[in-house]
């Protein structure tokens, strides 16, 4: 006789019930059946959302090849939170028949679904860098224009479009991955989360190429230092996309000045905010990156002069004689 295991979702999902989330689908990944019960949710939010869609997708899939019994219960159309998830695409991006498809969902003018970015499929050896970040920058301002409430130019739209195009590159500039997934929501009080995964090879990998680090809470705090990455060691013909190991740095402290930073990778997750930099346990394959405005800058070009002169100081003193690329200055 097999007892059916129950994972049961909180109350709210969002990126403070993701370590208990994820322990919990750990724990019974190899029961023979295991039951996840929707029923209590009534509220979703997109850094909790989306990377548990992804780690439900990476735990339905390694329990299938193993012949292992799965359900999802208490799924309604009739209760507001399951009905969002199901206009989001949520559903789908896990494996189930409810709902709208990612990318089927077109949105709204405070909302971006689940969405998924491809790498651009340009050769930067033939048609240069310059149309790769283009692309990037392209994409970024789509999502950016519906999260600052209006495409016209203003401080939100720049904030929001550098801070999604510096993920975006990250992630397709270290992780191996071939796609990364967004979703954003804005409030009518004008704070706004986004968050931004791939299924890459996180980052603790990504980081053993230059510099070592003991465990998965190591390469996190390690990865938003300034002056640190992956290409660290690389000669300019190497260091294609001309590197400087600032990316998330700049976002992590602009995230946690301006609102919250959440950073998932491997067996640890790292939140910031303000001064205050926390590790957690977790256990997520690639790497996610949510991040809360709870207001934007007046000068977003100012801000981010004065986070990355900071950096720079700090990664003088700590003997890496490195500047931050002249992309990751750039506000458009």
């Amino acid at each position: 006789m097999f007892i059916i295991m129950i994972v049961k979702l909180p109350v709210t999902l969002d990126r403070d019930r993701l370590p208990r989330l994820f322990g919990e689908l750990d724990a019974t990944r190899d029961q023979q059946e295991v039951t996840v019960d929707f029923a209590p949710l009534r509220f979703s939010l997109p850094t909790g959302m989306l990377a548990l869609g992804s780690k439900l997708r990476e735990w339905v899939a390694y329990r299938k090849q193993r012949n292992l019994f799965s359900y999802a219960l208490g799924i309604s159309g009739a209760r507001q939170a399951h009905s969002y998830l199901m206009h989001l695409g949520f559903f789908h991006f896990i494996g189930l028949e409810a709902g709208l498809d990612v990318g089927e969902a077109r949105g709204s003018r405070s909302y971006v679904p689940i969405t998924r970015i491809v790498r651009p499929d340009i050769d930067i050896g033939r048609q240069g860098l310059e149309d790769w970040y283009t692309a990037i920058e392209t994409e970024a301002r789509r999502v950016a224009g519906i999260l600052a409430g209006s495409f016209d130019d203003s401080q939100p739209l720049r904030t929001y479009t550098y801070s999604i195009r510096e993920v975006i590159r990250n992630v397709f500039e270290h992780s191996q991955a071939a796609e990364c997934y967004i979703c954003g929501q804005r409030w009518n009080n004008g704070q706004v989360e986004i968050a931004i995964l791939d299924e890459g090879i996180g980052i603790a990998r990504t980081l053993s190429e230059s510099h070592g680090a003991a465990t998965d809470a190591d390469a996190l705090l390690m990865a938003v230092r300034p002056g640190v990455s992956r290409t660290s060691n690389y000669d300019r013909e190497q260091n294609i996309y001309d590197n400087s190991g600032f990316g998330l740095y700049v976002m992590s402290e602009l995230a946690a000045n301006f609102g919250w930073f959440a950073l998932g990778s491997g067996d640890a997750l790292l939140f910031g905010y303000q001064q205050q930099r926390t590790v957690s346990d977790a256990s997520f394959r690639g790497t996610f990156f949510g991040m809360k405005f709870l207001s934007t800058p007046a000068n977003i070009r100012s801000v981010l002069d004065d986070i990355i002169a900071a950096g720079e100081e700090d990664a003088q003193q700590a003997g890496i004689r490195v500047r931050a690329s002249g992309r990751s200055r750039i506000v458009q």
